[in-house]
Order: C-alpha cells, then sequence, then structure tokens
C-alpha cells in the first residue's frame, strides 16, 4: 500500500488547521474521468492519509505496472443541509512514480462569517393585519364578493415607506376595507410593485429548472445566485429591500402564486455559501421569518427553506421597489 498525505490549514489565519474536510484523492485520467483514489475527514491538527493499491484502478490496461498516475486532491466542506461544498483543489503532481508515497498540503480559504441586520423590526415597522382583502364589484347589477386577494408587494412598499421617513404603521389590525385611505394606498403601491420589468423576471425564474441541466445559468439556483450581491449591498447600507419570491413551478403557472416580501438583514457564510435572509412577510404579521439556502452546491439547486411557506424555490430583488416605496403623489 502506498499513501497520500498532508495537512489542511487557513491562508487567512496564518496556517491555522481546518478540521472536517472531506479530503478525496484522485488520478486525473483524459479517457473516461478521474479515478477517485480514496477519501478521508481531516482531524483536529488538519492531517489526513489516504492509503491506496498499487494499479488498482484500470486495471484492464496493459502494462499498467509501469505507468505513473497524475495526482491531486480536493477538499470539500459540509454545510448546514449536510452537503459538501467545494472548497479547494490542489495542482497535479503529474507522473507520481507507484513505489513512492506522496505528501500534498492545501492552503484553503475559511472566510469570516458576515451579518448584517437593518434597523427594520417586524413587530414594530411592519402592519399588524393580515395580507387578504375583500374585493366587492357589481357586474350586470348583481354584488360580487372575492375573498383573499394580497397586496403583499403593496404593504412592503407602505412599510418601507414609513420606514425611511421615520412613520408609524397604523395600530390596527383589522384588514382596511375597500374604498378607505389605507386600502388604496396598499393597492397603489401593489400596482406600483409589478411593472412589466418584475412581470417579465417572475416569468423568466418561475420557468427555471430546479437544477443546473444543459444550460446551467437557466436554473433558478443560478438566477438567484446573481440576485444575492445586490440584495447584500443594499441591506449593508442599512436599506431593506423588497424580494420576488418564485413559488410557480412552470411559465405558464398562474404568477400571483408568487410573493413578494421584505428582506431587513442577512446572515452569511461565504466558505459553506450558507444564507439566511431575515424578511418581514405580510402573510405573517408581527414575526420576523427566514430564508435559508446555500449558495455553493453544483447541481446548482438552492435546497431552500421558506420558514413561511414550503413551496418557495428563489428569489430576485424587485427592480420596482423603489416606485412602491415612494411617497405616493
Amino acid at each position: 500500500m502506498r499513501k497520500i498525505f498532508g495537512q489542511a490549514v487557513d491562508e487567512l489565519e496564518s496556517g491555522r488547521p481546518v478540521k472536517g474536510l472531506k479530503i478525496r484523492a484522485w488520478d486525473e485520467d483524459m479517457v473516461g474521468g478521474d479515478d477517485l483514489l480514496g477519501e478521508v475527514t481531516t482531524g483536529q491538527d488538519g492531517r489526513y492519509k489516504i492509503e491506496y493499491a498499487n494499479a488498482y484502478w484500470d486495471k484492464n490496461i496493459p502494462g499498467l505496472s509501469s505507468w505513473r498516475p497524475d495526482i491531486y486532491i480536493t477538499a470539500d466542506i459540509r454545510n448546514k443541509a449536510g452537503m459538501w461544498v467545494r472548497l479547494g483543489k490542489s495542482r497535479v503532481f503529474k507522473d507520481h512514480p507507484l513505489e513512492l508515497d506522496l505528501r500534498i498540503d492545501l492552503r484553503v480559504r475559511v472566510e469570516p462569517f458576515q451579518s448584517r441586520m437593518t434597523a427594520f423590526n417586524p413587530q414594530k415597522h411592519g402592519f399588524h393585519f393580515f395580507n387578504r382583502f375583500k374585493f366587492r364589484t357589481e357586474l350586470l347589477g348583481l354584488d360580487f364578493e372575492e375573498k383573499g386577494m394580497g397586496f403583499c408587494g403593496g404593504m412592503c412598499g407602505a412599510a418601507l415607506y414609513r420606514f425611511k421617513n421615520g412613520l408609524p404603521v397604523p395600530e390596527g389590525v383589522d384588514v382596511p376595507s375597500q374604498g378607505s385611505d389605507l386600502y388604496q394606498e396598499l393597492l397603489k403601491r401593489q400596482i406600483r410593485s409589478m411593472d412589466p420589468r418584475v412581470i417579465a423576471r417572475m416569468f423568466e425564474f418561475q420557468s427555471a429548472s430546479d437544477r443546473a441541466g444543459f444550460f446551467p445559468k437557466n436554473s433558478i439556483g443560478e438566477l438567484t445566485r446573481t440576485e444575492w450581491p445586490k440584495l447584500q449591498a443594499e441591506l449593508d447600507k442599512g436599506s431593506p429591500a423588497i424580494l420576488v419570491l418564485i413559488r410557480a413551478r412552470k411559465l405558464f403557472d398562474n404568477p400571483t402564486r408568487n410573493h413578494q416580501t421584505l428582506a431587513v438583514g442577512y446572515e452569511y457564510d461565504p466558505t459553506r455559501k450558507d444564507l439566511v435572509v431575515h424578511e418581514y412577510d405580510p402573510n405573517k404579521p408581527g414575526e420576523m421569518q427566514t430564508l435559508e439556502m446555500n449558495l455553493g452546491l453544483p447541481d446548482g439547486k438552492l435546497y431552500m427553506k421558506d420558514s413561511a411557506y414550503r413551496g418557495t424555490r428563489g428569489f430576485f430583488l424587485n427592480p420596482a421597489g423603489g416606485k412602491a416605496s415612494r411617497k405616493m403623489s
């Protein structure tokens, strides 16, 4: 038996050993894919050792005993969902003699944990009533009433406007009735939050697949990844931002299945790519809600967990959020 051994250290912390990494040793192979020689987990001291038998792989290749493998290692780190995210890869050691052990030390970057909370508190700055409005209309002399219509974008815009301008939200817990000043404001802000740019993005996202395929950039995971830096920049400035949460699953699904919330903070582990977004959700008055996901998995899927709703697939920053949260004329 021969062995590949070494130590994984954090290059950002003066060579501190990194425990709990999954180290895999590979033989680079141009034909048929790279061969896995073995895998282990680093200990408290960041050290690992992988033993492998001489030429136990590709046994059907004639004359293998004189052939030299091209060896490299990879390091993965475990995320909150229990899945492994790629952290680093060594250089390839070409034509390594089979009779010799090989030491490969790996320097990885364990990035500092990031977090930011704005001053927006859903209990104080969010509305105290549920996002369930009644709409009454007349048609051919008959009186109709539709229940359950939502103004989620309007409520987020109205709450954000009051927050930015130091204005209190109404104390009442009753949903505003049709025709009242607050009802009309929320309706107008809802319309502002759904301009053509938002609708186009909504259909783009809801038609995207959950996993990366032949065109990985078209998966909802990849699309959401491009939105995270924009959201982080807003929250780092202390500015809550309106999100459009995608819950529809096909291009022609009903877009009203989607939802809008107000992101008010985040926790992000840039090494594991674990992200938690804190939010005010008009469907859950008085409670801080969260979106949990991973932005670094190779299959492109987010594995998103929404504390308010099980079927959320991704999100984008509402480009009409500024318009929805301005002073009403």
